[in-house]
């Protein structure tokens, strides 16, 4: 039995049908519900950049818009949560994603966490590394990774 539960997301396909399983364990187990997403703090400092603009500037412009993004992933997860009749907690954190979805696990002592079993694209996973195989890893819960 499940008493307190952690979905990341990430805007994308995968990550909204972990949300959905999320919210459905959620559902039948009466269990809390939390989600996150992380933004990713270190690994845009240059691949975004314009040359036209003084590199700190064009960071923190790459920076704001992440935040934007993060904030309307958020608030969709809300409305979608709140659509199915789960109340949910939801999380903004910064840095490397799989070290903060799992260091938010142990924070919020999650029964399980929730991941899509990849991110956005082939292009994040070579860059990244696989945030699904580091949770796994090293997560202290149980962990539902969640295929396409």
């Amino acid at each position: 039995m499940f008493k307190l539960i952690l979905v990341a997301i990430d805007g994308s396909e995968i990550g909204h049908r972990a949300l959905e399983e999320a919210l459905a364990v959620a559902r039948s187990m009466k269990a809390a519900l939390h989600a996150v997403h992380v933004v990713q703090t270190e690994t845009y400092p240059t691949l975004m950049l314009n040359e036209l603009e003084p590199p700190d500037l064009a960071r923190q412009a790459v920076l704001d818009s992440l935040e934007r993004e993060a904030d309307e992933i958020l608030a969709e997860a809300e409305r979608q949560a709140a659509a199915s009749g789960v109340r949910m907690t939801v999380h903004k954190r910064r840095g490397h994603p799989g070290a903060e979805i799992t260091a938010l696990a142990q924070e919020l002592n999650a029964d399980l966490t929730v991941i899509g079993s990849h991110g956005r694209g082939r292009i994040d996973r070579f860059i990244l590394g696989s945030v699904s195989s580091y949770v796994v890893d090293h997560a202290t819960s149980t962990v539902m990774v969640v295929r396409s």
